[in-house]
Protein backbone atom coordinates (compact mmCIF):
# COMPACT_ATOMS: atom_id res chain seq x y z
CA UNK A 1 0.00 0.00 0.00
CA UNK A 2 1.19 3.76 -0.95
CA UNK A 3 0.22 5.99 1.50
CA UNK A 4 2.21 8.79 3.11
CA UNK A 5 2.26 11.21 0.49
CA UNK A 6 -0.94 10.47 -0.34
CA UNK A 7 -1.86 11.81 3.45
CA UNK A 8 -0.12 14.59 3.39
CA UNK A 9 -0.99 15.72 -0.11
CA UNK A 10 -4.65 15.29 0.96
CA UNK A 11 -4.45 17.06 4.03
CA UNK A 12 -2.58 20.39 2.26
CA UNK A 13 -5.17 20.39 -0.14
CA UNK A 14 -8.07 20.09 2.52
CA UNK A 15 -6.62 22.72 4.11
CA UNK A 16 -6.08 25.03 0.44
CA UNK A 17 -9.58 24.02 -1.07
CA UNK A 18 -11.25 21.92 1.23
CA UNK A 19 -12.78 18.60 0.08
CA UNK A 20 -12.19 19.31 -3.80
CA UNK A 21 -8.24 20.47 -2.90
CA UNK A 22 -7.98 16.92 -0.33
CA UNK A 23 -9.58 14.61 -3.09
CA UNK A 24 -6.91 16.32 -5.66
CA UNK A 25 -3.79 16.27 -3.27
CA UNK A 26 -4.92 13.10 -2.45
CA UNK A 27 -4.56 11.97 -6.02
CA UNK A 28 -1.36 13.78 -6.73
CA UNK A 29 0.12 12.12 -3.28
CA UNK A 30 -0.97 8.37 -4.26
CA UNK A 31 0.85 9.04 -7.79
CA UNK A 32 4.14 10.34 -5.81
CA UNK A 33 3.97 7.61 -3.56
CA UNK A 34 3.97 5.43 -6.94
CA UNK A 35 6.07 7.18 -8.59
CA UNK A 36 8.97 7.20 -5.98
CA UNK A 37 7.81 3.62 -4.11
CA UNK A 38 7.23 5.27 -1.02
CA UNK A 39 5.16 2.64 1.19
CA UNK A 40 5.37 3.76 4.64
CA UNK A 41 6.68 6.79 6.80
CA UNK A 42 10.36 4.94 6.72
CA UNK A 43 10.67 5.02 2.99
CA UNK A 44 9.78 8.44 3.34
CA UNK A 45 12.08 9.58 5.68
CA UNK A 46 14.81 7.98 3.53
CA UNK A 47 13.97 9.56 0.76
CA UNK A 48 14.51 13.03 3.01
CA UNK A 49 17.14 12.17 4.71
CA UNK A 50 19.91 9.42 3.29
CA UNK A 51 20.61 6.84 5.94
CA UNK A 52 24.16 7.16 7.21
CA UNK A 53 27.46 5.26 6.01
CA UNK A 54 29.19 2.94 8.48
CA UNK A 55 32.33 4.22 7.87
CA UNK A 56 31.14 7.75 8.59
CA UNK A 57 30.25 6.43 12.48
CA UNK A 58 32.86 4.72 12.86
CA UNK A 59 35.58 7.29 12.07
CA UNK A 60 33.88 9.39 14.35
CA UNK A 61 33.98 7.01 16.82
CA UNK A 62 37.72 6.42 16.79
CA UNK A 63 38.10 10.12 16.41
CA UNK A 64 36.26 10.49 20.21
CA UNK A 65 38.28 7.28 21.90
CA UNK A 66 41.36 8.90 20.56
CA UNK A 67 41.20 12.20 21.49
CA UNK A 68 39.92 10.66 25.14
CA UNK A 69 42.97 9.12 25.83
CA UNK A 70 44.70 12.63 26.38
CA UNK A 71 45.76 13.34 23.17
CA UNK A 72 45.65 12.37 19.72
CA UNK A 73 49.15 10.13 18.75
CA UNK A 74 50.87 8.57 15.59
CA UNK A 75 49.74 5.26 16.64
CA UNK A 76 46.26 6.33 16.71
CA UNK A 77 46.84 8.13 13.19
CA UNK A 78 48.09 5.04 11.83
CA UNK A 79 45.74 2.86 12.79
CA UNK A 80 43.10 4.80 11.21
CA UNK A 81 44.85 4.99 7.91
CA UNK A 82 44.87 1.29 8.46
CA UNK A 83 41.58 1.03 8.71
CA UNK A 84 40.83 3.16 5.83
CA UNK A 85 43.15 0.49 3.42
CA UNK A 86 41.17 -2.71 5.64
CA UNK A 87 37.52 -1.10 3.89
CA UNK A 88 39.35 -0.07 0.77
CA UNK A 89 38.39 3.63 0.73
CA UNK A 90 39.57 5.69 -2.30
CA UNK A 91 41.15 8.41 -1.94
CA UNK A 92 38.02 10.94 -1.82
CA UNK A 93 36.71 8.54 0.74
CA UNK A 94 39.64 8.50 3.05
CA UNK A 95 39.91 12.39 3.12
CA UNK A 96 36.33 11.93 4.22
CA UNK A 97 37.25 9.86 6.46
CA UNK A 98 39.83 11.94 8.13
CA UNK A 99 37.39 14.88 8.51
CA UNK A 100 34.86 12.68 10.05
CA UNK A 101 37.71 11.26 12.51
CA UNK A 102 38.27 14.78 13.10
CA UNK A 103 34.93 15.67 13.54
CA UNK A 104 34.73 13.25 16.37
CA UNK A 105 37.66 14.77 18.33
CA UNK A 106 35.52 17.72 19.33
CA UNK A 107 33.58 17.81 22.57
CA UNK A 108 29.90 18.42 20.75
CA UNK A 109 30.44 15.56 17.99
CA UNK A 110 26.89 14.22 17.52
CA UNK A 111 28.01 10.73 18.58
CA UNK A 112 25.51 8.73 20.45
CA UNK A 113 22.64 10.24 17.54
CA UNK A 114 24.95 9.01 15.35
CA UNK A 115 25.43 5.32 16.54
CA UNK A 116 21.31 5.26 17.32
CA UNK A 117 20.36 5.66 14.06
CA UNK A 118 23.00 3.53 12.86
CA UNK A 119 21.94 0.70 14.74
CA UNK A 120 18.29 1.47 13.70
CA UNK A 121 19.32 1.07 10.47
CA UNK A 122 21.44 -1.62 10.62
CA UNK A 123 21.85 -3.57 14.11
CA UNK A 124 24.27 -6.12 12.19
CA UNK A 125 27.35 -3.85 12.29
CA UNK A 126 27.17 -3.30 15.96
CA UNK A 127 29.91 -5.66 16.78
CA UNK A 128 32.42 -4.53 14.34
CA UNK A 129 32.35 -1.10 14.57
CA UNK A 130 32.65 -1.72 18.43
CA UNK A 131 35.76 -4.26 17.95
CA UNK A 132 37.83 -1.56 15.98
CA UNK A 133 36.73 1.19 18.91
CA UNK A 134 38.23 -1.76 21.11
CA UNK A 135 41.05 -1.13 18.91
CA UNK A 136 41.89 2.34 18.49
CA UNK A 137 41.33 2.27 22.66
CA UNK A 138 44.02 -0.10 23.26
CA UNK A 139 46.60 0.87 20.41
CA UNK A 140 48.29 2.80 22.52
CA UNK A 141 48.75 0.45 25.65
CA UNK A 142 46.85 1.77 28.09
CA UNK A 143 42.59 2.06 28.55
CA UNK A 144 41.69 5.73 29.68
CA UNK A 145 38.61 5.90 32.39
CA UNK A 146 36.96 7.88 29.73
CA UNK A 147 37.61 5.73 27.04
CA UNK A 148 36.18 2.85 29.31
CA UNK A 149 33.20 4.87 30.07
CA UNK A 150 32.66 5.27 26.46
CA UNK A 151 32.78 1.73 25.31
CA UNK A 152 30.40 0.97 28.00
CA UNK A 153 27.49 3.49 26.77
CA UNK A 154 28.12 2.54 23.28
CA UNK A 155 28.15 -1.40 24.00
CA UNK A 156 24.80 -0.93 25.98
CA UNK A 157 23.73 1.18 23.08
CA UNK A 158 23.98 -1.31 20.51
CA UNK A 159 22.71 -4.05 22.59
CA UNK A 160 26.23 -5.67 23.28
CA UNK A 161 26.47 -8.30 25.67
CA UNK A 162 29.22 -7.78 28.32
CA UNK A 163 31.35 -11.10 27.39
CA UNK A 164 31.63 -9.64 23.82
CA UNK A 165 32.67 -6.78 25.21
CA UNK A 166 35.13 -8.78 27.03
CA UNK A 167 36.79 -10.96 24.32
CA UNK A 168 37.61 -7.92 22.31
CA UNK A 169 39.08 -6.49 25.31
CA UNK A 170 41.20 -9.88 25.54
CA UNK A 171 41.53 -9.73 21.57
CA UNK A 172 42.80 -6.16 21.85
CA UNK A 173 44.98 -5.43 24.62
CA UNK A 174 48.90 -5.53 24.22
CA UNK A 175 50.72 -8.85 25.28
CA UNK A 176 53.95 -9.00 26.65
CA UNK A 177 56.92 -11.14 25.23
CA UNK A 178 56.72 -13.69 28.09
CA UNK A 179 53.12 -13.98 27.79
CA UNK A 180 52.77 -14.62 24.24
CA UNK A 181 52.38 -18.82 23.47
CA UNK A 182 55.43 -19.98 22.22
CA UNK A 183 54.69 -20.96 18.48
CA UNK A 184 57.35 -20.38 16.05
CA UNK A 185 57.08 -17.33 13.93
CA UNK A 186 57.75 -19.55 10.72
CA UNK A 187 54.38 -21.37 12.00
CA UNK A 188 52.54 -17.68 12.19
CA UNK A 189 53.94 -16.69 8.75
CA UNK A 190 52.59 -19.97 7.31
CA UNK A 191 49.51 -19.58 8.92
CA UNK A 192 49.07 -15.65 7.49
CA UNK A 193 49.98 -17.54 4.03
CA UNK A 194 47.52 -19.81 4.34
CA UNK A 195 44.10 -17.44 4.83
CA UNK A 196 46.02 -15.22 2.12
CA UNK A 197 45.90 -18.49 0.03
CA UNK A 198 49.46 -17.71 -1.32
CA UNK A 199 52.85 -18.80 -0.98
CA UNK A 200 55.36 -17.71 0.91
CA UNK A 201 57.62 -16.83 -1.97
CA UNK A 202 54.62 -15.23 -4.13
CA UNK A 203 55.30 -12.04 -5.28
CA UNK A 204 54.35 -8.57 -3.79
CA UNK A 205 52.44 -7.99 -6.49
CA UNK A 206 50.37 -11.60 -6.10
CA UNK A 207 50.07 -11.27 -2.31
CA UNK A 208 48.58 -8.10 -1.99
CA UNK A 209 45.81 -9.27 -5.29
CA UNK A 210 45.01 -11.50 -2.74
CA UNK A 211 45.10 -9.68 0.65
CA UNK A 212 42.56 -7.14 -1.47
CA UNK A 213 40.59 -9.99 -2.57
CA UNK A 214 39.81 -11.28 0.86
CA UNK A 215 39.22 -8.29 2.37
CA UNK A 216 36.77 -8.09 -0.57
CA UNK A 217 34.98 -11.55 -0.48
CA UNK A 218 34.52 -10.95 3.98
CA UNK A 219 33.18 -7.57 3.80
CA UNK A 220 30.08 -7.12 5.39
CA UNK A 221 28.15 -5.09 2.79
CA UNK A 222 28.85 -8.28 0.22
CA UNK A 223 27.54 -10.66 2.43
CA UNK A 224 24.93 -8.98 3.11
CA UNK A 225 24.23 -9.00 -0.49
CA UNK A 226 25.00 -12.31 -0.81
CA UNK A 227 22.60 -13.18 1.87
CA UNK A 228 24.57 -14.36 4.63
CA UNK A 229 22.37 -14.54 8.09
CA UNK A 230 22.98 -11.64 10.86
CA UNK A 231 25.58 -13.80 12.69
CA UNK A 232 27.94 -14.46 9.56
CA UNK A 233 27.37 -10.55 9.09
CA UNK A 234 28.29 -10.04 12.66
CA UNK A 235 31.22 -12.09 12.47
CA UNK A 236 32.67 -10.33 9.68
CA UNK A 237 34.76 -7.97 11.25
CA UNK A 238 36.71 -10.48 13.10
CA UNK A 239 37.69 -12.54 9.71
CA UNK A 240 38.90 -9.33 8.38
CA UNK A 241 40.45 -7.98 11.43
CA UNK A 242 42.82 -11.84 11.20
CA UNK A 243 43.12 -11.06 7.04
CA UNK A 244 44.97 -7.69 8.16
CA UNK A 245 46.95 -9.00 10.46
CA UNK A 246 48.23 -11.74 8.31
CA UNK A 247 48.88 -9.16 5.48
CA UNK A 248 50.94 -7.14 8.16
CA UNK A 249 52.95 -10.54 8.98
CA UNK A 250 54.22 -11.18 5.40
CA UNK A 251 54.99 -7.57 4.70
CA UNK A 252 57.03 -7.49 6.98
CA UNK A 253 58.56 -10.72 6.40
CA UNK A 254 59.15 -9.68 2.99
CA UNK A 255 59.88 -6.18 3.73
CA UNK A 256 57.12 -4.70 1.45
CA UNK A 257 55.81 -1.17 1.92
Amino acid sequence: MYWPLTLLCGLAGALLGGWPGALLGALLGQALDRQLAIRGWRDLQARIRPPLRFEEVLFLCLGHLAKASGRVRQEHLQLARDLMGQYRLDEAACRQAMHDFNRGKQPNAPITAALRRLMRQDPAMAVELLDSCWRMALVGGSLSAEQQRLLNDWAQLAGLAKPEQQRMHQRHRPRSAQARAPVAERDLLAEAAALLQVSLDDDEASIRRAYRRQLSRHHPDKLQQQGASAEQVAGAGERIRAIQEAWERLRRYRGFR
